[in-house]
């Protein structure tokens, strides 16, 4: 081959996989984040509802919030602007049942699963990493005598987004965000 005709080969090479690794980190859409999370999860019954916000003073707007409501009592909200995914949050008490436990680690996974593009086996392991080290940390701090008693752990996913775990001593939170630009 020619260097002229292989410079030009390479050249669109090179653009073919920029513009498929853009595609591959494009930002995550509110929209495909609900279809993968419900694909995700289907056991748990979940569906996305408006949720009525009342505010005062001046505010953009732009953002929107969405509830999820599932066959599991877990407090979760889903956050977007101008239909771009921000973030994910799910909140349990401290002291649920196994049942409710249950059911927080599987909206987890299906959030990190849509949020993130992950497969099931790897959120599943980042997740129960997390809690491995977010309960020793809370452990840790309840030992010190902390003022304020919590644990908390955090995963950088590039270009991706981040996870976040935080617990106390009465609730676990759980946060999935969008990657800055």
């Amino acid at each position: 081959m020619r260097p002229a005709r292989f410079a030009a080969v390479m050249a669109s090479v090179i653009v073919a996989c920029a513009a498929l690794s853009a595609r591959a980190h494009a930002a995550t859409t509110c929209t495909a984040f609900m279809e993968t999370f419900l694909r995700s999860a289907p056991d748990i019954k979940a569906q996305f509802v408006r949720t009525v916000v009342v505010t005062r003073g001046a505010g953009d707007g732009s953002t929107e919030a969405r509830d999820l409501v599932s066959d599991f009592n877990v407090d979760a909200r889903l956050f977007c602007n101008a239909g771009r995914f921000l973030r994910f949050e799910a909140q349990v008490s401290a002291r649920a049942d196994s049942k409710l436990r249950e059911g927080f680690f599987l909206i987890q996974e299906a959030a990190a699963m849509a949020a993130l593009r992950w497969p099931r086996a790897r959120a599943a392991q980042a997740l129960h990493a997390m809690t491995a080290e977010t309960s020793e940390y809370l452990r840790g701090s309840l030992e010190r005598g902390d003022v304020y008693v919590s644990g908390k752990t955090e995963r950088h996913a590039g270009r991706d987004g981040d996870l976040a775990m935080m617990w106390t001593e009465r609730d676990r939170s759980f946060v999935v965000l969008a990657a800055s630009e």
